[in-house]
């Protein structure tokens, strides 16, 4: 039998984007959508675009955002410059989140 090789680390003191992902939104979730779980899955989908390194994955209380059957999470970027907040769906994984992480778009210009 194989072992799966251990995930890539970060350089010692390398910056980390930290995701806080709502408590509240996810216990309001619908059972079948395993809501208290989302942060598991969160980091495996994002591990699986090799961001997993420099990610922090984070259970918080209200972030102030309550969408209805939507999942709120801050993301901090390195440095804590730039936050924002981003509506998930649970029911995909995180895989929504991992994707604009992996390929944001482009700083918006000057009006």
């Amino acid at each position: 039998m194989s072992r799966k090789p251990p995930p890539p680390e970060a350089p010692p003191g390398a910056p980390a984007t930290e995701l806080h992902v709502c408590h509240n939104c996810m216990v309001r979730l619908d059972s079948s959508l395993g809501g208290v779980d989302l942060p598991r899955r969160i980091r495996e989908a994002v591990a699986a675009r090799g961001l997993g390194p420099t990610t922090r994955v984070f259970s918080s209380g209200c972030l102030g955002e309550c969408p209805l059957g939507l999942v709120t999470v801050l993301v901090l970027p390195p440095g804590g410059t730039g936050s924002s907040i981003q509506l998930i769906d649970a029911a995909k994984d995180g895989e929504d989140l991992a994707e604009r992480l992996a390929n944001p778009p482009p700083p918006a210009g000057r009006p």
